[in-house]
């Protein structure tokens, strides 16, 4: 992340200065300027755009996908996208025209087209969710965040090493794009596949009848615009039918703050890194370092803090795991995790120096157990043959903020750095503040049905068995 801003802000700075007919040489210094991270935020905007638009069509349609042909090729798609982007990210910095940048739209394009970060993440969720029981599904989420933020602790410090002895930011580009290789080779020919080959069977031949029986029905209008509504995948997020009130409540308010957390996820880092070069004159191996710590925290909080919190609150409530809704731990960390990234937020706002600044972030880093125990409370709220949708629901869910977020939080930052870049962190305390009071209203264990109809069949039967009998009247 960090290299490819400060890739970003000198492209754009050299195209901002050829056109005034000014020495590439006073580029270099120049850059730090209000002027220069408002056209940097207002490209990431396009390019947000454009990569959030298609992967919020195609990443639904991937995950269901994943149960014809199974989770690891769905992976590897995904990464094929990333591994397009960042090629033409290098060719794009190669190229002798000062306006080469914009080549990195159509490397978002690609990037979109496959899905992206959103399908890739509903893939190794749906994996996951595949391998191991209910109870345990929480740390198998936390896991593979950790993994991702692991990645993320030691990408960016090494980048930082990378840029630091080599001279050349692109460096970092060119190892990334080996490691991404390597990423699709390991899906694609070691990693066991998840979903079986009869389950995979199943879901063809569901598609092929799913298929023929739409085509026999007569082709109306409304089965059109159905077709056009890429937003249908959301309607796993509002049931109906027999499913309980509290149920339906519960998946709504959990869906919101998963969507406030990642859109404040997907507008924030490149705002964050951002406003510290502008304000403390960071640079690529400053910002690679404040990253890597927030990974550290983030990787060390999912592996070592998020089970040990996990076990203890179990204790207070040994058999919450087993019932529909989110259990006593759950609501206890999503409420705790949004009270760390809010305060976090304030503090980045507060902030007189680059070290005060890094310490917020890292208090904010501790947040990163909420998304895992999030879906994996979810994942409680539905029959486990609807598992699948859900995760496609979310992941449409999350290609809409890498749309929405960005655009909102770079036209803030864009507009007010010139006069008070604090501003930009006021909307994400507001964005924090609603989430926590959605934590607030989350209600726990919510017994041990779905359906409204299984709900009161088994009430009436323990009315039944509690109730004492009328004593039988005696023969004479």
């Amino acid at each position: 992340m960090a290299p490819k801003i400060n890739l970003l802000l000198s492209l754009i700075c050299r195209v901002h200065y050829a056109e005034q007919a000014i020495d590439v040489a006073d580029v270099v210094r120049n850059c730090q300027t209000a002027e220069m991270h408002a056209r940097v935020s207002k490209f990431n905007m396009m390019v947000s755009l454009i990569h959030g638009v298609l992967a919020a069509i195609v990443a639904p349609k991937l995950g269901i996908l994943s149960d014809r042909i199974g989770r690891c090729p769905v992976l590897a798609i995904s990464a094929i996208g990333s591994l397009i982007s960042n090629l033409v990210l290098i060719i794009a910095t190669k190229s002798t025209s000062v306006y080469g940048y914009r080549w990195i739209l159509v490397g978002s394009f690609f990037e979109g087209m496959t899905g992206s970060i959103a399908a890739m993440m509903a893939a190794a969720h749906s994996y996951a969710t595949d391998c191991t029981p209910a109870e345990k599904r929480a740390a198998a989420f936390g896991l593979f965040h950790a993994s991702l933020f692991a990645g993320m602790a030691i990408g960016p410090a090494f980048g930082g090493y990378l840029v630091k002895v080599t001279g050349s930011i692109l460096s970092t580009f060119y190892v990334a794009f080996l490691c991404q290789i390597l990423f699709i080779i390991v899906v694609l020919f070691i990693i066991p596949e998840s979903v079986s080959v009869q389950h995979r069977l199943n879901a063809r031949d569901m598609h092929i009848l799913d298929a023929e029986f739409n085509a026999v029905r007569p082709y109306t209008m409304r089965k059109f615009l159905r077709k056009l509504n890429f937003l249908e995948p959301l309607r796993v997020l509002v049931p109906g039918g027999a499913v309980r009130p509290a149920v339906r409540r519960n998946m709504q308010l959990l869906a919101s703050i998963d969507t406030l957390l990642i859109g404040a996820g997907a507008g924030g880092m490149m705002v964050i890194i951002l406003y510290a070069e502008f304000t403390f004159g960071w640079t690529s191996v400053e910002a690679g370092y404040f990253m890597s710590l927030g990974g550290t925290v983030r990787a060390f909080g999912l592996v070592v803090i998020l089970p040990f919190i996990v076990k203890y609150l179990k204790s207070r409530d040994p058999f919450g795991q087993n019932h529909v809704g989110a259990s006593y731990s759950d609501v206890t960390l999503i409420r705790f995790t949004t009270v760390c990234e809010l305060v976090a937020f304030i503090g980045f706002a507060m902030a007189q120096t680059g070290v005060q600044f890094a310490l917020a972030g890292t208090l904010g880093s501790i947040g990163g157990i909420a998304s895992p125990t999030l879906q994996s409370a979810l994942t409680k709220h539905v029959p486990k043959e609807n598992v699948g949708a859900l995760l496609g629901g979310l992941s449409l869910l999350h290609c809409i903020c890498t749309i929405i977020a960005p655009i909102i939080f770079s036209t803030v930052y864009a507009y007010t750095i010139s006069w008070y870049p604090r501003a930009i962190f006021f909307a994400f305390t507001v964005l924090y503040g609603l989430a926590f009071f959605c934590a607030t209203m989350v209600k726990q264990t919510l017994n041990d049905s779905i359906y409204e109809e299984d709900y009161s069949e088994r009430q009436a039967t323990r009315y039944e068995l509690s109730a004492p009998r009328e004593a039988e009247p005696h023969a004479h």
